[in-house]
């Protein structure tokens, strides 16, 4: 059984090993520039609440209570201030003063221990629907990488696939979380506490307005810029975890070639670029805070000196309207400040969202027509017809290829590296889609069928194995779930693996290690062997299948494989004279074209290119 999604996460495209052909990255290093606050992100960013609604909803009415008793302090402590000075004036007795004082200030504290009890809720609501929205998030990407084709694996690179589904996801998280209730709060913060300034002094009021005008000059000129910064901050880190990912998964060529410096200097060049980055970003902030923060403290000073001058011209008798004022203007200024931390957040998250949304968006080259319908049990007979085929489709590898492979035939693909040969394997496994010709399958064009439908009568052993983390005998069972240890040693046995296999420290029960580092190349092998048998499959692909199996292994297998391939079609790349010459068929292939066909020995006699590489096989050999 194949997975693709499997092949997809090899570190070497599929298309670079398909006849050597290997196209280049084209996912550009630049990404589109975007508008500071994108509202069509942003509604998309909103879509992903929606599933929580619900929950958003409570924490808002929660929230609303809790900032509404947070904001009676302003008007408790102008309170105490005016009983205080007006008990003070009117000789009212000290004990009757104090039981005053004590019953405000038990008020004031009962209305914040209950805030503090609905700021918890509000908390446990947000954070478990905004987690809930993560996750979905995830779950979506990690379903749509499943879905794309091989072509966008082909064009881009493993690190920026990763970034997408952590660093950007997770840049989302503060906006997905507290976004909704930020803005809400800091909204309703604003306004109230402008309504209050309003009617606890219009004085005061008129004295601060002014300084919003300067404040919405500086929000605006300040989301411009900070949308363009982290941008650039954003796309820096992609680079950083693009290279990481790439000398990790190379480590070995790495070491062999001695390039630990040099990668390390190209490493560090990247790290600077993106710690400049974030310092740029940094300063910007650096630069907007302590102005706002600065205006801030202006309005305070214009509340305490134009309050005490009306204090003093008898214009306001009570001096905890002066107060209140001045606690208001600190409310209504907090959530600005707040907001400009927020709107920091929500520039990283749009930064991410973009990219998120980006790979979300990406169509799939390959993939179920709306009618498509299921392959019904298949006896395996393949046929080409006039077949073009090209990664770029301005540069054809495989030209107007034609052949009939017919059920239980055992199909030789032999030519020169870059020929084409793992292209038409490729095209069977509905990898890729040819350009132009159908691909038939028992008379079912390989367009009209379902994959899901294909793949499961489908095996396939590649030149690069891969092995998940875990055990061998999970790695085997990764074929057909949920069959029993029982068939896979059966399987094992009958293909001529348990030899090798079961003699391990633990039996089938040994961990493999990451990729399968813990094995042997030739373990590997043998692996990737059982598990593609297990599934019991009615066309084989074998793509250079044999190429890392030493001679004595081969031997162990080679009886086996005989007696499993009886009855199945087969199509074998192979450099390896011995599953040569045990093909029904040898197809030779050119430049993308089929130049010969015909017998091992039909080959021969003709004395064209196949005896040609014949030659080459057996001096090689000897």
């Amino acid at each position: 059984m194949i997975s693709a999604f499997v092949d997809k996460l090899r570190r070497k495209p599929v298309a670079a090993s398909i006849g050597g052909v290997a196209p280049a990255p084209v996912e550009s290093d630049e990404e589109s520039r975007y508008k500071p606050i994108d509202r069509s992100l942003v509604k998309r960013m909103l879509v992903l609440l929606k599933p929580y609604k619900r929950e958003y909803t409570i924490a808002m009415v929660i929230g609303l209570t809790y900032l509404l008793l947070d904001l009676l302090t302003p008007k408790v402590v102008g309170m105490i201030v005016d009983t205080c000075d007006a008990f003070v004036r009117q000789g009212v007795p000290l004990r009757k003063t104090i039981w005053w004082l004590v019953g405000l200030n038990v008020f004031w504290v009962s209305a914040f221990g209950l805030s503090v009890v609905f700021q918890r809720l509000l908390i446990i609501i947000t954070t478990r629907a905004g987690e809930s929205v993560q996750f979905d998030l995830r779950q979506k990407m990690f379903a749509h990488l499943q879905l794309l084709s091989m072509s966008y694996y082909d064009k881009t690179k493993l690190g920026r696939i990763i970034s997408r589904m952590t660093s950007d996801i997770g840049s989302m998280r503060e906006v997905n979380v507290w976004g909704i209730w930020q803005v809400f709060a800091n909204m309703l913060i604003m306004a109230v506490a402008a309504c209050f300034l309003l009617s606890t002094n219009w004085r005061l009021f008129c004295a601060v307005a002014w300084l919003g005008i300067p404040l919405y000059i500086i929000n605006r000129r300040y989301l411009r810029d900070l949308g363009q910064r982290h941008q650039v901050a954003r796309e820096g880190w992609t680079r950083v975890s693009t290279n990481l990912a790439e000398n990790i998964t190379g480590m070995r060529v790495v070491t062999a070639y001695d390039r630990q410096n040099p990668n390390l200097s190209v490493f560090n060049r990247l790290q600077q670029t993106n710690t400049d980055n974030n310092v740029t970003v940094s300063r910007l902030n650096g630069i907007y805070q302590p102005i706002l923060c600065g205006i801030q403290n202006l309005g305070r000073a214009i509340v305490l000196l134009f309050g005490g001058y009306l204090i003093a011209t008898g214009r306001v008798q009570s001096v905890g309207s002066v107060v209140a004022s001045f606690w208001y203007w600190d409310l209504f200024m907090a959530p600005i400040i707040n907001l400009g931390n927020f709107i920091n957040q929500m520039m990283m998250a749009m930064a991410g969202a973009e990219r998120v949304f980006n790979l979300l968006d990406t169509k799939p080259d390959v993939f179920d027509l709306p009618d498509a319908h299921v392959l019904p049990p298949i006896v395996g007979r393949v046929k080409f017809e006039d077949v073009t085929f090209g990664y770029n489709p301005e540069r054809p590898v495989l030209h107007d290829v034609t052949f009939t492979a017919e059920p239980g035939q055992v199909v030789a693909l032999v030519g020169h590296t870059g020929s084409g040969k793992s292209s038409i394997v490729s095209l069977i496994a509905r990898f890729y889609q040819p350009q132009k010709g159908r691909i038939l399958v028992d008379g079912h064009d390989l367009r009209q069928v379902a994959g899901a439908s294909l793949h499961r009568q489908m095996g396939m052993v590649l030149q690069t194995n891969f092995l998940f983390t875990g055990t061998v005998m999970e790695n085997i069972q990764y074929a057909k779930p949920g069959c029993t240890e029982e068939e896979v040693i059966a399987a094992a046995k009958a293909i001529g693996s348990h030899d090798i296999l079961a003699p391990m420290s633990m039996g089938y029960q040994t961990d493999v290690g990451e990729r399968g580092a813990g094995m042997s190349l030739g373990q590997r092998q043998l692996i990737c062997f059982t598990r593609a048998f297990l599934s019991n499959p009615r066309i084989f692909l074998l793509d250079e299948a044999t190429s890392a199996v030493d001679t004595g292994t081969e031997q162990i297998v080679q009886e086996s494989l005989e007696r499993l391939l009886a009855g199945r079609t087969t199509f074998i790349v192979a450099h390896r004279l011995s599953t040569i010459l045990r093909a029904d068929v040898i197809l030779v292939i050119d430049q993308g074209r089929i130049i010969e066909r015909g017998t091992h020995r039909e080959l021969l006699d003709k004395g064209g290119r196949y005896c040609q590489l014949y030659r080459q096989f057996v001096q090689h050999s000897s």
